[in-house]
């Protein structure tokens, strides 16, 4: 793939203290291109700090790097150097670094963007933005190439994270011929596939469990199977004291069921008065689409958006507009 990185390392150039910010909720692309980059500018003499608003989800705080992850509010203590450039990774809208704190550097420090995310924000930046990469670190994968920085064990571990959670474990259609030469060369390091396959697949909470078989109890779909939904209130996430990490991961399973094309998860946030909803869908289905309807936003296959109301509200809202895409969709298909 041929991108111009030479603004961004123009504008990395003359600068040594580095702050690397990804998103709220973090998954294994903002997290593993934020470590990634992090280590590799270290390499290069840089001061890097990485700097998440949300904790580190526990199957992921196995990646090098994630325990100096720091949060927001140990940036004021004396011993913290302001950074003379602020990077974001998988997040190109600020409102997805959290609750406004990342205002205290921007804009009167330099920002620098990788994502591949279509929304971004228009915000005076040097972005390097592809919504047709798999996942944020293909792009930190050819950066850290382009400064001709040095591979090693837990760099390739960092990206291959980002990669392999972003592309299911290289089953979805984002999935490339680049994206397979990518983990080839990463997978060279020296990366162990069981570590790995446990780590991002199999290594979930028992909370975690309950969380998904309970949301798998009340499933409901339409007649023909192609709309699948399911949702958590909060009485039963206060009942067992679940975890924000416990809801992670459910809206997928909502596409096991056989001839479903888009499928729906709603996590309902009471004590925020809104409803989180995660979309996925079919190759042809554009969730981005219906997520944009809502202020959200994503990828054509896997997108989501957060609603005011509390379920009874939203989720009547959400399942209309979906059975209206479904059926554009289906005479677009036929």
């Amino acid at each position: 793939m041929k991108y111009d990185f030479q603004p961004a390392c123009d504008l990395l150039a003359d600068k040594q203290k580095v702050m690397i910010v990804g998103h709220i909720s973090p998954d294994g692309d903002t997290l593993g291109s934020a470590l990634g980059l992090a280590r590799g500018l270290r390499k290069l003499g840089k001061q890097v700090n990485v700097v998440f608003q949300d904790a580190v989800p526990r199957h992921l705080s196995f990646l090098p790097g994630a325990a100096e992850i720091l949060r927001p509010d140990q940036l004021p203590e004396a011993s913290y150097m302001p950074p003379d450039l602020v990077i974001l990774v998988d997040c190109a809208t600020l409102e997805r670094t959290g609750n406004g704190w990342i205002n205290d550097y921007l804009p009167q420090i330099p920002l620098l963007i990788f994502d591949h995310h279509a929304l971004r924000d228009d915000i005076p930046a040097v972005s390097l933005v592809d919504p047709h990469l798999a996942a944020t670190a293909e792009l930190i994968y050819w950066f850290l190439q382009s400064l001709g920085v040095s591979w090693d064990l837990d760099l390739a571990r960092c990206l291959y994270t980002g990669i392999c959670t972003d592309t299911g474990g290289f089953r979805f259609t984002n999935t490339r011929v680049h994206t397979l030469q990518i983990a080839a060369e990463l997978l060279a390091q020296g990366i162990n596939m069981e570590e790995m396959r446990i780590n991002l697949f199999e290594s979930r909470s028992l909370g975690h469990l309950k969380m998904l078989g309970l949301a798998l109890l009340n499933m409901q779909k339409t007649d023909d199977n192609k709309l699948v939904w399911c949702s958590m209130d909060a009485v039963t996430k206060e009942k067992y004291h679940a975890l924000p990490e416990d809801i992670d991961g459910i809206a997928g399973e909502t596409m096991q069921l056989e001839g479903v094309k888009i499928g729906l998860f709603f996590d309902e946030r009471v004590e925020q008065g809104t409803v989180k909803v995660s979309m996925r869908g079919r190759d042809g289905y554009n969730v981005g689409k219906l997520a944009a309807e809502f202020g959200g936003g994503g990828h054509y296959a896997a997108s989501g958006c957060t609603i005011s109301g509390n379920l009874a509200e939203v989720m009547p809202k959400v399942l209309a507009a979906a059975e209206v895409l479904l059926k554009e969709t289906e005479a677009k298909l036929s």
